[in-house]
């Protein structure tokens, strides 16, 4: 595997960038500060490798990373509802750092802006490792967490999550990577065209924390079950989507190919197949060109999506969600995969 120095952190550490590839040359590049996925190279209809994934062109931004490009989420991804939980009749209190105000995003202190443990396991295999201490982000007990991303001749993309804890707490993770199937500085995504298997969401309130109600899609613009197109998403719903589809009421359950997403420009197709019980389709609504990409120019809004696979938002607080609670013992295990191909 190639591994070099890709920044220095502001304590002095070096963060490095490891190249995981195929015999191909489908693979991804990671680095071990965030877990971030930096790039991810498909080849297209004509078998030019491209750049699928937005990344920064300073290596250094990885260290604020606002947007959270390809970073690893954690504890918990997504939203608590008004910054607090209750776990074991104890409530623990949590950063405020939604754009609202109202609630915790990805945990607050994210995993995803730290400097994780890496370990070569071949040219293809990269195993990370972070240990997140008792009272880390207000969240109880000491969490041992791996990441290992592993790169395939199917020109897949797997990520095997783990966790670990020494005392009851919560924990749910996922990775946040941005992709524009026409290649990463290729400006909006309205070229694309998306397949959900969905059959119902979990609805949101003003602030965007769920209200415990999982309304069916049918008949509504939130049915991609047939696949819609993004020109004809937007044209129904203006900001697009923010929102967690319903994948499966049980944790655990490998389901295959549950989103399917495609770029009529390049021919690019990703695949992906999970065991949560949930995906968040997000459509770049916030970034705002501000964003300063690796080919030198700013990312504009609706430049990317994501398909963050996950726990439904806000399980602390409904008993009727698939439960985030992670017990000594009972590791939280989590797997994704990313497959690319040509659309048909």
């Amino acid at each position: 595997m190639v591994v070099k120095d890709f920044f220095k952190t502001p304590d002095g550490r070096t963060a490095k960038l490891y190249r995981l590839r195929n015999s191909s040359g489908f693979g991804a590049d990671i680095t071990d500060f965030g877990g971030a996925v930096v790039s991810i190279w498909a080849p297209d209809r004509d078998g030019r490798m491209t750049d699928v994934l937005l990344g920064f062109g300073n290596p250094a931004d990885y260290i604020e990373n606002g947007p959270f490009f390809g970073a690893v989420i954690g504890r918990v991804a997504n939203r608590i509802a008004g910054g607090r939980f209750t776990l074991d009749g104890k409530e623990y209190e949590l950063a405020l750092n939604d754009s609202n105000g109202k609630n915790t995003l990805h945990g607050g202190d994210c995993w995803g802006r730290r400097l994780w443990k890496a370990d070569v396991i071949d040219n293809t295999m990269l195993a990370l490792r972070l240990t997140s201490p008792d009272g880390d982000a207000g969240f109880p007990g000491e969490v041992e967490a791996t990441l290992v991303y592993m790169v395939t001749e199917a020109n897949e993309l797997i990520l095997d999550y783990t966790a670990t804890s020494d005392r009851p707490t919560v924990v749910s993770m996922t990775n946040h990577a941005y992709f524009n199937l026409s290649g990463e500085s290729a400006g909006n995504c309205l070229d694309h065209r998306v397949q959900l298997r969905a059959d119902r969401r979990t609805e949101v309130d003003e602030f965007l924390a769920p209200t415990g109600s999982c309304p069916p899609v049918a008949g509504t613009p939130y049915d991609l079950n047939a696949g819609k197109s993004f020109r004809q998403i937007f044209a129904d719903l203006p900001c697009g989507f923010d929102d967690n589809f319903v994948l499966g009421d049980v944790d655990g359950v490998m389901k295959r190919d549950v989103a399917v997403v495609s770029s009529d420009t390049t021919g690019i197709e990703v695949r992906v197949s999970t065991s949560a019980p949930g995906i968040q389709f997000y459509m770049g609504y916030f970034l705002d060109g501000t964003a300063v990409g690796k080919n030198g120019g700013g990312y504009p809004q609706f430049g990317a999506f994501c398909l963050e696979t996950q726990l439904w938002p806000d399980a602390v607080h409904h008993s009727e969600f698939p439960s985030a609670r992670l017990e000594p013992g009972r590791p939280y295990k989590q797997t994704t995969v990313y497959q690319f191909g040509i659309a048909e």
